[in-house]
């Protein structure tokens, strides 16, 4: 029974010191705006690869990966969105976000969940399913950039 107790009290410490080191991390709205921007590019560019191989069926492979890895990039850029004064200075990010957190989550989550479901569908290979999931990962970042993204 010891051992439980003193394994929640490590677990509890680690929580706590990550989640310090997650708010360290983006203590400055520039750092934020800076992680943002780099996962989006790293987004970008898998998303655009996966675009440029559609019309190959050899180059399922090279699908596969790039959506795995759209996949894993999708959640990772929300958190630095949610730091206050990240909507201004080097930046497209529409004050919106700031203001509408609940619509924009959503949207975020609805992005994550087509980008996880692209990667499930690149992973078997069938280049029609492929097609239309990508189609649909698209129209969450059209929707997502065009109510939140500044002009």
């Amino acid at each position: 029974m010891m051992r439980k107790g003193f394994f929640y009290a490590v677990c509890c410490v680690l929580v706590v010191a990550v989640a310090g080191v997650a708010y360290a991390q983006f203590a400055k709205p520039g750092k934020a705006i800076a992680y943002r921007k780099a996962v989006m590019v790293l987004l970008g560019h898998h998303f655009g690869q996966i675009g440029a191989s559609l019309g190959s069926a050899t180059d399922r492979n090279t699908v596969a990966k790039n959506a795995g890895l759209v996949a894993t990039l999708a959640p990772l850029a929300w958190e630095a969105c949610m730091v206050p004064g990240t909507d201004k200075g080097d930046t497209t990010m529409a004050s919106k976000v700031l203001k509408d957190r609940h619509g924009f989550t959503t949207a975020a989550g609805a992005f994550e969940t087509a980008a996880a479901k692209l990667g499930t569908v690149a992973s078997e290979g069938d280049m029609g399913a492929i097609k239309a999931q990508f189609g649909a990962v698209a129209k969450t970042c059209k929707a997502c950039h065009g109510e939140y993204r500044s002009r």
